[in-house]
């Protein structure tokens, strides 16, 4: 059964080539580069410079808000297509916040939380960085999504990071800070089905967070001893697949 990604890429491929829809985002398009369709704008979006590729987004989500205080402002239009330029970091929010329920509840609720950001952009405040701060600030909303119950062992320790830590990745006059790295390798890694996401968490939760694997197991239900034979063999994966990365993140 398709989940709301599927829908919304099916949905993509009608409306991308919809004429009506890009006349009616002409000053998209000229930001776009003088883009003359849907399609072209998404491909400028794709792979232009950040400070071009703002300035479009720029130009959407002041259409798509609904308090812009322009005479556009709330265009269906403008929000969706931003939401599908939005949606590579949108499946990773949905990816990592296992803590939401099973793959078709994350997709819907990582969906939701951007969408209903991109209508509620605090546009005045924060007029750049659109992905960056429309991502992070779904990310908020999907914590405060996660059960009480499940929220201090199941949340997300990369987002945690970024809001607790004002640590922002997308940032580029920044190095890296070593637990970002750390935590992108571990999603990797289950991408790539050489640990499993189970696992992936149990290493985030323990070297990056700092939780007690006694802590984590009791969550679970786990005896400790299992948890710490479960990341030991999960951590000599990653030594085989990434000898040089694992040691030099681990090691900080």
């Amino acid at each position: 059964m398709p989940n709301v990604f599927d829908l919304l890429e099916d949905e993509w491929r009608h409306l991308r080539h919809d004429r009506l829809a890009a006349r009616r985002l002409a000053d998209v398009r000229q930001v776009a580069g003088g883009a003359r369709t849907l399609v072209e704008v998404e491909d400028f979006v794709r792979s232009a410079p950040p400070e071009d590729n703002d300035a479009v987004l720029l130009a959407l989500v002041s259409r798509a808000c609904v308090e812009s205080g322009t005479v556009s402002g709330g265009d269906a239009v403008a929000a969706r297509v931003l939401l599908q330029l939005l949606l590579p970091g949108t499946r990773n929010l949905a990816r990592r916040w296992w803590a939401l329920g099973d793959p078709d509840e994350r997709a819907a609720a990582a969906v939701a939380a951007v969408y209903d950001r991109i209508r509620s952009y605090p546009l005045a405040r924060r007029p750049g960085r659109i992905a960056a701060n429309v991502l992070m600030d779904a990310a908020r909303t999907l914590r405060r999504a996660v059960p009480p119950a499940a929220l201090t062992l199941s949340a997300d320790p990369v987002v945690d990071l970024l809001i607790a830590g004002g640590l922002d990745p997308s940032d580029g006059d920044a190095s890296p800070h070593p637990s970002l790295e750390l935590a992108e390798l571990l999603m990797e890694a289950v991408d790539a089905e050489v640990i499993d996401a189970a696992d992936a968490e149990l290493i985030a939760r323990s070297r990056i967070a700092g939780h007690r694997v006694a802590d984590i197991a009791r969550h679970r239900g786990a005896g400790a001893r299992t948890l710490w034979d479960r990341r030991h063999r999960a951590e000599r994966a990653l030594i085989t697949t990434h000898p040089w990365t694992w040691r030099q993140e681990t090691a900080v």
